[in-house]
């Protein structure tokens, strides 16, 4: 189409008014706008979520303002629903909740009692029988708590109550324990044992082990204050069912040993080798008992095993000994060399030793046609030969010629005899300290009447926590011979605490002899 000017207009382009322009025309209902699609979703959303979102009720609004700390203003609502409607039983639990929040406990505990009368089966029962018992534990009224379980068992599952019962008889062990009710605490301990599984770590884990360390303490004082050295195993023994720890066994070896149980000594003492491997005191006792009952394979497996841990002259020295006892001279001649490099001022003594055995141990494997071992060992013995030749020289030329031989005896006045070496401890787990001290005989005669006295010593304190007599020879038994040495075994007739500094003091006729202290093993 063409215009009065002659240009060539488009009619397409713009359309006149009231026609529709075909561009943006719908085609196929595919162009709806998606935002009223949208708007109706929202709309029928809006619909269904009024429809369906069921209203607040009265009970649901009085138990949000509980949660919401508000119980004040939730009670009223509550005594309101309770009067309207008695029968509604998970009322009363909210109820009861929120008495306590406002310290209305009896009106309270009514509405609990009531709950329970009435069979109430609502899920917010347990948690509030928790609020209550806590309310009676933080007032030391455990005994209530511990009915208030017993009432709540008749409609709660004993499932939904099991953690907050272990936890209840926590406390009430502890507020034994604190009183020294020792035998209260092993009642309820035990009964939070029951309940031990529903608790977490490492809360679970310490159950047992309270329990058992309760147990120590009754065999400690079975043992020292009631003199009932029965009674104190049969503590230890059931200690060690509840929870095998190595402190019991410690203290349960050391009670075998001093009724001249020696197989269970060595049981026990061997099971806390085991269990604690860095228990060097222990392993000295077990060498100990093994020795006196003659097992000396046994005794010579227990000390290559703590020298391994404990490189000592006196440790090397002994098990030299038993391996020569054993015949076992390779072991001997490794004992006694590590045995000189840790002491040299006794090498001419041990180097004798040495070659001796070497020299022993040569003829044997001579006789046994073992011609190339035979030769290292001759080989081996001429350098100790050597060695030894040398250090005697040396010594010779260091002599100062002797001075008239003394004719001086010993003064009946002083102690016959010297203490050489002690170990004083308190066991992890033990409240009674123990002690052993080894004694010589200095006299040059044999003594025929002597009894120490060992004395323990709480310096935290600065007093005397008991003392015991330490019989090494009377006129009825064998006399201590001049030279010979013995060990003392002893300890404390009474309980002390664990946090305070202890010593031991061994006296003669009332004379001081030494002091030491008790180390703590941890």
């Amino acid at each position: 189409m063409y215009g009065k000017d002659g240009s060539r207009s488009d009619s397409s382009s713009s359309p006149s008014p009231g026609e529709l322009d075909p561009a943006r025309a719908p085609k196929d209902g595919k162009g709806v706008p998606f935002v009223v699609i949208g708007l109706i979703v929202c709309t029928l959303l809006a619909i269904g979520y009024i429809v369906f979102t069921p209203k607040e009720t009265p009970l649901g609004k009085a138990a949000s303002m509980v949660r919401s700390s508000k119980a004040a203003s939730a009670v009223p609502l509550l005594e309101e629903l309770v009067h309207q409607n008695p029968a509604d039983v998970s009322v009363y639990p909210w109820l009861a909740q929120a008495y306590l929040a406002t310290d209305r406990f009896a009106e309270g505990r009514t509405a609990l009692d009531t709950a329970f009368r009435v069979r109430c089966q609502d899920v917010n029962l347990a948690p509030v029988v928790d609020s209550y018992s806590t309310f009676y534990q933080n007032h030391n009224h455990y005994e209530e708590a511990e009915r208030l379980y017993n009432s709540a068992l008749q409609v709660v599952k004993p499932a939904e109550l099991a953690n907050s019962r272990a936890r209840m008889y926590l406390r009430w062990s502890e507020a034994n324990l604190a009183n020294g009710a020792i035998d209260s605490a092993v009642t309820h301990l035990s009964k939070a044992w029951q309940y031990a599984d529903s608790l977490d770590e490492p809360l679970k884990s310490q159950v047992p082990h309270r329990l058992a360390e309760c147990y120590r303490q009754l065999a400690a004082l079975a043992e020292t204050r009631d003199k009932d050295e029965q009674q104190a195993v049969a503590m230890l023994e059931k200690s060690l069912t509840v929870s095998d720890e190595p402190g019991t066994r410690i203290a349960l070896g050391a009670l075998y040993s001093k009724r001249k149980d020696t197989s269970k000594a060595i049981e026990n003492y061997e099971i806390v080798c085991k269990q604690d491997a860095n228990n060097l005191e222990v392993r000295h006792r077990l060498i100990e008992l093994l020795l006196a009952k003659k097992d000396l394979e046994r005794a010579q497996e227990a000390l290559t095993e703590l020298v391994d841990k404990e490189k000592s002259f006196d440790n090397y020295e002994l098990l030299a000994g038993l391996n020569l006892k054993l015949q076992n001279y390779p072991g001997a001649v490794r004992s006694l060399e590590e045995a000189v490099s840790l002491k040299p001022e006794a090498s001419i003594s041990l180097l004798k030793q040495l070659l001796s055995t070497l020299n022993t141990w040569g003829a044997i494997l001579v006789k046994e046609n073992k011609a190339q071992e035979a030769l290292s060992v001759k080989g081996h013995a001429e350098r100790v030969s050597e060695q030894l030749a040398m250090l005697i020289k040396e010594q010779k030329k260091d002599e100062v010629k002797p001075e008239a031989a003394k004719t001086d005896k010993w003064n009946p006045g002083t102690p016959p005899i010297s203490v050489i070496s002690s170990r004083n401890w308190l066991a992890k787990g033990s409240l009674t300290p123990e002690g052993e001290i080894k004694i010589k005989n200095i006299s040059g005669e044999a003594v025929t009447d002597l009894t120490l006295t060992a004395v323990f010593y709480d310096n935290t304190k600065r007093r005397t926590n008991g003392s015991v007599g330490l019989p090494v020879a009377n006129p009825s038994s064998i006399a201590f011979a001049p030279g010979a040495e013995r060990t003392l075994y002893f300890s404390c007739p009474n309980i002390v605490k664990d946090d305070h500094q202890l010593a031991v003091i061994i006296y003669w006729k009332g004379k001081l002899l030494q002091e030491f202290p008790v180390v703590k093993q941890h």
